[in-house]
């Protein structure tokens, strides 16, 4: 069908990545009463919440999509995030999560500390109680430079019964669901919520334009509300296996200024309740976010940056690591220092407290474990922090995480990952590795296999919380043998790392969450029967394979040493080509990722395009290659591949080969494309000398055909017709041009503007082409025409990559584009759907017409009221209210009031006064928009009406038309009186006797006073 005009974005690979922290949620799926809570019945899942510039991304974990995202208010750099799923509160007789003896023993702790707080001060004597000084977030705000306004709150006695305590703990336990916490350089810390709502299917899923979020928790006030109106809040759908759709959402709850620094770290406590913020000047705070409150005001014994901060799950101790190696220990109940120390020389990465509370342990970029003990558990009056042991790790350490105090997880900047079991008088043993990249060995690929942030996987903060409070402690919560972990490196992807089937000491790749592309150099897509997809080249020496739509890459071939720039998949889907600035090209395996074939002595430059035969046989398989240096080349790669499957030779072998045909100096200039025809009769090629050269092969020879020229600018790209004997040319002229290969002669030329034309493609059995141009913009022709039917501004940069999927089983056309932004945009054909889709619109709408006109013929004028406003029909929707009125014009307007307009929704309602807009501005209607603008006002509350949509856009106007009929109502009143007084004055004169003073027919008038005295005289 040509024309084909409706496209829609299908799905959207944008940068979610930049770097630093990651953090992950459990959020429900199956049940649609947890809302965002994790409930029993809950099946919750794993997502990662992860940072981009000013943006926080809310992934799926297992597949890469995007679920939700916020983008700050104002223009920011998000320096830290964090991440807690709150679970909800077990049901059973009013006993609170947290109870038994660790909520007695938390009580008697904040009582002892109350007492000597007070003690040590010297303040008036109070009783004793386990209160905790609290500030306002807002008084925090205006005073961030002085002092802490301390406020007593009621305390709770030491020998207070378990309920009391469990009480206590319930009013300041954080409210169930799943939060981000965001720290960013203009000092301010943001809370998000994250909410998962699930819908039947039944029900319309909102698009991702529709209402930014659910509604803000009861905690967040009305201006944090307003304030939020303008933030970029995204919400994403997606359907489960069962087929419910669930809605997710990310909503600011509040925001403040937390420091006078930059924020560099921002921590959730395990049960929600606390985050803690620390800041590059050294400041430690820790707040009680869900009551507004600031509950610590810590000031560590250096000014050094807060690199890291460790809360203990029981909230007794809190350790905070510096930049320069200082590490600080504070009793999180009385807010003093107990220990502190300089056990490191840079910065602190990760610590943890041993299961006694005796020791902390620590790891930083100075390669050294250190194993420190807190002499105060001896001595009271001591604030020494005894290193007792310090051990030096291989890894030069840019990242680490401990999973428990006897597993840590290390990464290093050349990409190298290792797990330790780590024990107090025990050697350092090592339990698993990742190997180093290849990557990592050039001098330009280090930096990207840098190991920014590590996150073990499968264990939420929060998650595992009842367990803790219930005193159900393990020693672990993973085996080494299962820990699995998520590594995030410079080069803006997420690595998820599990144990090695084959080697149980190393961990191997299972899926890595592209974070970030760059600039989309190519892209090439596998034949439908693959498992894989596509394979993406961007500008680096890799190139990724995915198998399925989203940014989750199953696989990577590694091997060049310079950037990649094109690549091409063979008919079967078994080999990829690739060709790069090392002027190599190889061939590559689906199924192993290594490389089979190398191609050498080629070309003298970089590789610009490549492309196999149309017609591919297991012996006959050729490839194309194209170069700066002006050369093409054919490769015979179907000999040496076909020798490799049937022999099973080891994978490790290469097997190198020479070009068997060529055409040296194919160009005058550097060659940009080369295309194969269907046929394998012809290959075109293209370059900067604005000429197009087309080929013969005849018995793996290449033969100049014709040279066709009409360009006036290089060309940019080639595209051979599926069906027809016809050529495409895209140039940087702005123009596509066809040519006959029959003829050798230019048939068509299409142009809209100047822009260059970057890539061209055929579709739709060759009756139509798209387009991409320099300025992001994507376009589609008809060729018998020679018009653009459909154009978008797809993205903001120049698209250099383009494909085009035709999927005959399910009759699907997506086109893939990749641009110089890092964007990759799937766009799919719907215009067989929008045409059934009209279809079936216009024959409802049929049946419900000819329902309306039934309802006016027979009467039934409260249907057909609401068919004419459903139908959008503002003039049969007057009429009926016209003869309405005119029949029965009191039912009508009871009817109106008590039964029609109440039960309205807001959208019909919105509708009903555009339509009274529309009337009221002639006046041979506006009766009916006056009748209805009465009832409307004397059924419905003000309020009501004011919060109606649009409500400010339509009031103006109807006011304004109003006034003015009602003038001329008025001055129509006034001009009747003047009718009257000429009636009256065109009446005949009557002859009569009676005097001029009197009246006709209203008697005699009363004689003045001196008249009758002389008639009676």
């Amino acid at each position: 069908m040509e024309g084909k005009n409706c496209f829609r974005t299908r799905w959207t690979q944008e940068p979610i990545f930049s770097g630093g922290a990651l953090a992950s949620l459990a959020l429900p799926v199956s049940d649609p009463a947890a809302s965002s809570a994790l409930s029993t019945s809950a099946a919750p899942e794993e997502c990662l919440v992860m940072a981009c510039g000013d943006t926080v991304n809310v992934v799926r974990a297992t597949s890469g999509e995007v679920l939700c995202r916020y983008t700050l208010p104002v223009e920011d750099v998000i320096l830290h995030i964090d991440a807690v799923t709150v679970p909800k509160a077990s049901d059973d007789g009013g006993k609170d999560a947290t109870s038994g003896d660790e909520g007695e023993a938390r009580a008697k702790r904040d009582a002892s500390a109350a007492e000597k707080s007070a003690t040590t001060k010297k303040a008036p004597k109070k009783k004793a109680g386990a209160g905790k000084t609290v500030k306002p977030i807002e008084e925090d705000e205006e005073n961030a430079g002085q002092a802490e306004k301390k406020v007593a709150v009621p305390s709770v006695a030491a020998s207070s019964s378990d309920a009391a305590a469990s009480q206590g703990d319930r009013e300041l336990a954080a409210p169930a669901g799943s939060y981000v916490a965001v720290g960013t350089r203009s000092l301010q810390v943001y809370v998000l919520r994250v909410d998962a709502r699930v819908e039947s299917p039944a029900s319309p899923s909102p698009s991702p334009s529709a209402e930014k979020g659910v509604a803000a928790d009861a905690a967040s006030e009305k201006g944090n509300a307003a304030g939020a109106e303008g933030d970029d809040a995204d919400v994403v759908g997606a359907a489960t296996a069962s087929g419910t759709l669930v809605q997710y959402s990310i909503e600011l709850q509040r925001n403040w200024t937390a420091a006078q620094h930059a924020i560099s770290v921002v921590h959730f406590s395990q049960s929600g309740t606390y985050l803690v913020s620390g800041a590059t000047d050294g400041s430690v705070r820790v707040w009680n976010v869900f009551h507004h409150h600031l509950t610590h005001n810590l000031v560590c014994a250096h000014s050094s940056l807060v690199q890291s901060v460790c809360l203990d799950p029981s909230e007794a101790y809190l350790a905070v690591g510096s930049f320069e190696g200082h590490v600080t220990v504070f009793d999180f109940v009385a807010k003093r220092i107990v220990a502190a120390g300089r056990p490191h020389v840079q910065a602190v990465e990760s610590m943890i407290f041993n299961d006694a509370l005796t020791h902390v342990y620590s790891i930083a970029r100075d390669r050294r474990l250190a194993l420190n003990k807190m002499m105060f558990s001896e001595n009271r009056k001591s604030t020494e922090l005894k290193e007792v042991r310090a051990i030096a790790v291989k890894e030069h350490v840019s990242s680490a995480a401990f999973e428990s105090a006897g597993l840590l997880h290390v990464g290093a900047m050349d990409g190298v990952v290792s797990t330790y079991r780590v024990s107090e008088d025990e050697a350092v043993q090592l339990v698993r590795r990742l190997p180093k990249p290849p990557s990592a060995d050039a001098e330009d690929g280090a930096e990207e296999a840098f190991v920014r942030s590590l996150l073990v996987a499968g264990v939420p903060k929060g998650t595992n919380m009842r367990r803790l409070r219930d005193s159900v402690v393990q020693d672990a919560p993973h085996a080494p043998d299962t820990s699995s972990l998520y590594v995030g490196d410079a080069g803006f992807s997420i690595q998820h790392l599990c144990p090695s089937s084959a080697e149980c000491s190393q961990y191997e790749v299972t899926r890595t969450v592209v974070g970030f592309l760059d600039q989309l150099l190519d892209v090439k897509l596998f034949p439908e029967a693959s498992p894989l997809h596509r394979a993406v080249v961007t500008n680096s020496k890799d190139v990724r394979l995915y198998a399925s739509d989203g940014c989750v890459s199953s696989k990577t071939l590694r091997g060049h040493s310079d950037v990649v720039l094109c690549c091409a998949v063979s008919s079967n889907g078994a080999w990829i080509a690739t060709g790069a600035k090392d002027k190599e090209v190889r061939v590559w395996s689906t199924e192993s990722c290594e490389t089979v074939v190398r191609g050498v002595g080629g070309h003298t430059a970089e590789v610009t395009s490549l492309s196999f035969n149309g017609r591919q046989t297991d012996t006959y398989l050729l490839l194309f290659s194209v170069s700066s240096d002006e050369n093409v080349r054919m490769w015979d790669i179907g000999v040496p591949l076909a020798e490799r499957v049937s022999a099973k030779q080891p994978r490790s072998r290469v097997e190198e080969i020479q070009h068997r045909s060529g055409v040296n100096a194919a160009h005058t200039g550097p060659i940009y494309t080369v295309a194969v025809a269907p046929n394998d009769q012809y290959v075109a090629t293209g370059g900067k000398d604005k000429s197009v050269n087309v080929w013969n092969i005849t018995g793996k020879k290449m033969y100049r055909e014709a040279s066709l020229k009409g360009h006036r600018r290089g060309i940019s790209s080639l595209a051979f017709s599926p069906v027809d004997r016809v050529l495409a040319s895209a140039s940087n002229d702005g123009s596509v041009r066809l040519w006959s290969l029959v003829s050798l002669t230019c048939l068509k030329s299409m142009q809209v503007d100047r822009t260059s034309v970057l890539q061209v493609g055929f579709f739709n059995n060759g009756t139509q082409i798209v387009t991409s141009n320099a300025e992001g913009v994507l376009r589609v022709w008809a060729i018998a025409s020679s018009e653009s039917v459909w154009a978008a501004e797809a993205h903001t940069e120049k698209i250099w990559a383009l494909a085009v999927e035709e999927r005959p089983s399910s009759g699907e056309t997506i086109f893939y584009s990749g641009a110089a932004d890092g964007v990759l945009i799937a766009t799919e054909d719907y215009t067989a759907e929008e045409v059934a889709r009209v279809k079936e619109d216009r024959h409802q709408m049929i049946l419900q017409e000819q329902a309306l006109s039934n309802a006016l013929r027979k009467g039934e004028f409260s249907e057909a009221f609401m068919l004419a406003l459903r139908l959008s029909h503002p003039r049969h929707l007057r009429q009926v209210l016209v003869r309405w009125c005119a029949k029965d014009a009191r039912q009508c307007e009871n009817t109106l009031r008590g039964e029609l307009l109440p039960a309205l929704d807001a959208e019909q309602m919105t509708r009903l006064l555009q339509y009274t807009r529309e009337w009221i501005t002639n006046s041979r209607h506006c009766t009916v928009a006056t009748l209805v603008l009465y009832v409307l006002i004397s059924s419905r509350h003000f309020e009501a009406v004011a919060q109606v949509p649009s409500m400010a856009s339509l009031i103006e106007p109807l006011l304004a038309y109003t006034r003015k009929h009602s003038q001329r109502q008025h001055d129509l009143l006034r001009r009747t009186y003047y009718i009257d007084y000429v009636i009256r004055g065109l009446a005949p004169n009557v002859l009569t006797s009676l005097p001029p003073f009197v009246h006709h027919g209203e008697g005699r008038r009363e004689e003045p006073p001196l008249a009758k005295r002389m008639r009676v005289e």
